[in-house]
């Protein structure tokens, strides 16, 4: 397939989300794919993060995580809501696992 044809194909699919970057956190109304429209909640961008550190503190970070049976992510959000930084519980719990019902 040549790209203009994957392009052509692509702009016949509808858009994955209904999310416009006008919504922001909050309550928003949003489109379902047969013209209705419902209540959502529109979830904040995430955006990655990355930092070098020690060995030793990764592996401690690690084993700390292990030991509160949660993910590193959550571990270092809870640490930078510890000075005074805003972190919902929402951002510490995350999209994965989460029941969507």
């Amino acid at each position: 397939m040549t790209s203009k044809k994957l392009g052509a194909l692509l702009r016949s699919v509808p858009p994955a989300t209904a999310v416009t970057p006008q919504e922001t956190v909050g309550s928003v109304e949003a489109a379902s794919y047969n013209g209705t429209s419902k209540r959502v909640a529109a979830v904040e961008a995430e955006v990655p993060l990355q930092v070098l550190i020690p060995a030793g503190v990764r592996k401690q970070l690690a084993l700390k995580a292990a030991e509160e049976g949660q993910s590193l992510r959550a571990l270092v959000l809870q640490a930078i809501r510890s000075l005074g930084i805003t972190v919902t519980d929402a951002d510490i719990r995350g999209k994965r696992g989460r029941n969507n019902s």
